[in-house]
């Protein structure tokens, strides 16, 4: 199309408000632009958000999938359900976080051809998040609930499960995937009077399936999670009410803690993708300047995604293997003090703890300091007990005094 052509035609409809009647190879197609662009303040302000939320979920889910892959007593039903979750998140973070924004900022897509994969990544992994969590909390409802029954998601079944997820995931991407297209249009500002091309990455679809999307993804979510949620609180209330506090084993403590860390999990993801679907719901575009509402909606969007780095975070506060190796791939950093002996024979390694206890049984070292160090499951007081017995025996207190040294 020629330049100076467009530029005439720009002049005489958008600066001049004239009446035009446009080449049929333009309608549709060209548009009028007020002329507002980003300040570099904004933009760099705007690339750090997104590039740090990246960074956040890419590491956090990755160090989750190693923790989960490379140590043997993290293989089971539940962790299965947590990579695969990690693994959804970080799909998130690379295929759909680290293309839209830029598109969300600059109205100008720059990818060609990775629009259909944007689409799909962009709804098939959410999609898994989503199930999984309605799995597991499923799960803890049994185990809390029922504990007596035999668990519902053994490791067969929940690789089978997820592979289930998987495929409903794929097929409600689907339709967005086959639909994505790129198109461009030629805009014309009014303030430097010059024409650009630019590319948009949509995808229309009927609204059938976007308020299918919206069920499976957020609606049918908040109720069975709520209902599920329901049922352990009233059982764990049961529970409480009946038994005295002294006399909960670790295993109840174990429900209590995953049930706490699925939990914050749920409300990590509801609070993050609230805002989103009110926005498309509402059609509030509609509410906001067109100045302002570039910047309304990359905030919402970035409060949506950053839903893909807050599990890592949960798991490590929450969970005390997820912690040890947690510090341990981050051990370079100063204020992380964490030795390969403290990882080596720390929860992550079970085999290793049981062997170290039958050498205090066999009279190396006094065990009753070890017995107390892994009822207060401190794996890093353990093992400073184990090679440091002497600076061990003053840390503690007069009872531990004598238990840490050597025989």
């Amino acid at each position: 199309m020629n330049q100076e052509l467009l530029i005439q035609l720009g002049e005489r409809a958008c600066k001049n408000a004239e009446n035009l009647t446009l080449p049929a190879e333009l309608n549709g197609i060209f548009f009028c632009a007020p002329g507002s662009k980003e300040g570099l303040a904004t933009q760099v302000f705007v690339a750090i958000a997104f590039v740090l939320l990246m960074a956040t979920a890419i590491i956090g889910n990755s160090v989750v999938m190693w923790i989960i892959y490379k140590h043997k007593v993290m293989h089971y039903g539940f962790n299965y359900f947590l990579f695969n979750m990690a693994f959804a998140d970080l799909l998130i973070a690379l295929f759909n976080v680290g293309t839209s924004w830029t598109y969300n900022l600059y109205y100008d897509w720059w990818y060609g051809d990775l629009c259909t994969l944007t689409s799909f990544f962009g709804i098939a992994p959410t999609t898994v998040s989503v199930c999984s969590m309605m799995a597991l909390s499923w799960d803890r409802c049994q185990a809390v609930v029922n504990p007596l029954q035999k668990r519902p998601l053994s490791r067969k079944r929940s690789v089978i499960a997820i592979l289930i997820i998987w495929v409903v995931s794929t097929v409600t991407a689907l339709p967005f995937a086959i639909a994505a297209s790129v198109n461009s249009f030629y805009t014309y500002d009014v303030v430097t009077s010059t024409v650009s091309k630019t590319h948009v990455c949509s995808a229309p679809v009927n609204t059938f399936f976007e308020k299918v999307l919206f069920g499976i993804q957020y609606a049918l979510p908040i109720i069975i999670l709520g209902s599920t949620f329901t049922r352990i609180a009233v059982a764990f209330r049961a529970t409480n009410e009946a038994t005295d506090s002294s006399l909960k084993n670790n295993h109840t403590r174990a429900k209590s803690k995953a049930v706490k860390m699925l939990f914050l999990m749920v409300v990590a993801f509801v609070v993050c993708w609230l805002p989103y679907h009110i926005y498309h719901a509402f059609a509030l575009e509609e509410f906001f300047d067109p100045s302002h509402g570039k910047y309304a909606y990359l905030l919402i969007y970035w409060i949506a995604m950053s839903s893909c780095a807050y599990n890592p975070i949960i798991y490590c506060f929450a969970n005390e293997r997820f912690r040890i190796g947690f510090r341990y791939v981050f051990r370079w950093i100063p204020v992380i003090d964490c030795k390969k002996e403290q990882y080596e024979y720390s929860q992550l390694f079970p085999d290793k703890m049981r062997s170290m206890a039958i050498s205090l049984q066999k009279g190396r070292v006094n065990s009753s300091c070890l017995e107390n160090k892994v009822k207060e499951n401190s794996s890093q007081d353990m093992v400073q007990c184990m090679m440091h017995p002497e600076k061990s025996a003053k840390k503690y207190s007069k009872v531990h005094l004598l238990s840490c040294h050597e025989r």
